[in-house]
């Protein structure tokens, strides 16, 4: 298989920058990781928050750690920090793609939505945002798949989905034809100004498995 990826962003209203933060790379091993968080709130906090999580779990991942034992060292260390600093906490949403297999990670992130030929699903998870319960026994919410050529999985962040029925999200993406990632990606932020309104941050991540030519 090969993975198409388009990502699609918009900053919160009168922010000048935005508090979320992605991130995709391939591992030697061949694994495929798409990594998005976002920092509670908004503005410079918020993006220090995702960004820096994000740097600590890439370097986690790349030094060959696995993913759960990775994001229960992150979560302990950004409750450490918070402990002693008036830190913040970020919602992550870690993606991982070997071959057929997928697991998707999740503390405390808004949906990620999986198609399967016109078929939508929803996956959602209880854990909280990192950062927020200290101890490395807080484990994220974790789902596995298995995927296929033609699949697509989507990740964003709650300035699109929001706290209202994601219906349209769901249907948006039911209706994706499998052209271009970045268009699908770019559209959902378009729409999710007038269906939840701009008062976030606004990410999309959309990921098309298709089958490798030769």
């Amino acid at each position: 298989l090969m993975a198409v990826a388009g990502v699609a962003a918009k900053k919160k209203d009168g922010q000048t920058v935005s508090g979320d933060t992605g991130a995709w790379f391939k591992h030697d091993d061949g694994s495929l990781y798409v990594l998005l968080c976002d920092g509670m709130g908004s503005g410079s906090l918020a993006e220090q928050e995702s960004a820096l999580a994000v740097r600590l779990l890439e370097q986690f991942l790349r030094a060959g750690v696995r993913p759960e034992n990775a994001l229960r060292t992150l979560n302990s260390a950004l409750a450490l920090r918070n402990d002693e600093a008036a830190g913040g906490f970020t919602t992550i949403d870690l993606l991982r793609v070997d071959l057929f297999l997928a697991g998707v990670y999740k503390y405390g992130a808004a949906p990620t939505y999986v198609k399967k030929g016109y078929s939508v699903s929803r996956i959602t998870g209880t854990a909280l945002p990192a950062g927020l319960t200290a101890g490395e026994g807080v484990s994220p919410d974790v789902t596995r798949l298995q995927l296929e050529a033609g699949d697509c999985v989507l990740l964003v962040t709650d300035g699109v989905a929001g706290s209202a029925s994601d219906q349209w999200v769901r249907d948006r993406l039911a209706a994706f034809d499998g052209g271009s990632p970045r268009e699908l990606a770019q559209a959902l932020i378009d729409d999710s100004g007038a269906q939840v309104g701009a008062a976030d941050d606004r990410t999309a991540l959309v990921l098309k498995l298709a089958r490798r030519n030769g």
